[in-house]
């Protein structure tokens, strides 16, 4: 095979660094830009309320999984991954589901171990809560933060010296405000997206 030499070499160089980038980018600019997240997100989080909710040992939870592509990159950093957990809360005669954005496996082996004994408290919209129409099975409110009530969700492990070590797995400020923009950029239609924001100015 013929050898293309130092010129083969610095074109593909230059295919690899410049326009591999530009055509992520302009793919990005075309097919993944989301709504405008950005300027709604505040009105959407000043809007939240926290409730208290407790599973009984037969409620059942629907498990499901969701995945976005936020943006296209040479990584995983552009795909959102969402375990949805749905659930029916007999104190509001309501559907729920859990809607945080990439937060791993172990919090819902620490929720799962926490509901055994003890409530939880969800933060959802205030909208979406008097909302008629959501709140079935298939449309639920969407949860974006899960805290314990009276104890963190945790789970424990043995340390070094034999002691009983707890890791806190309540959802963060920072995950919430995350699953909550991931939510209105990449996971809400745009006529929803609209509906609700566009509109109203």
């Amino acid at each position: 095979m013929k050898n293309l030499g130092i010129p083969y070499a610095i074109g593909y160089i230059l295919a690899g660094l410049v326009l591999l980038p530009l055509l992520i980018i302009g793919i990005n600019k075309l097919f993944f830009q989301g709504n405008d997240a950005d300027k709604n997100i505040d009105q959407y989080l000043n809007n939240m309320k926290n409730i208290r909710i407790h599973l009984n040992e037969n409620d059942k939870i629907i498990r499901g999984y969701e995945r976005y592509t936020a943006f296209l990159s040479k990584g995983r950093d552009g795909i959102i991954h969402i375990d949805v957990n749905t659930f029916f809360s007999t104190e509001y005669k309501k559907y729920f589901s859990f809607r945080m954005a990439n937060i791993g496996d172990n919090f819902y082996y620490a929720f799962d171990n926490h509901i055994k004994k003890l409530g939880f408290i969800v933060t959802v919209n205030k909208d979406d809560l008097q909302n008629p129409k959501m709140g079935t099975k298939e449309h639920p409110i969407p949860v974006f933060r899960v805290i314990g009530d009276e104890k963190p969700i945790r789970l424990w492990h043995t340390g070094k010296n034999g002691e009983t070590v707890y890791e806190n797995y309540d959802i963060t400020q920072q995950q919430y405000e995350n699953s909550v923009y991931c939510h209105l950029k990449y996971v809400m239609s745009k006529e929803e997206f609209e509906e609700r924001f566009e509109k109203q100015k």
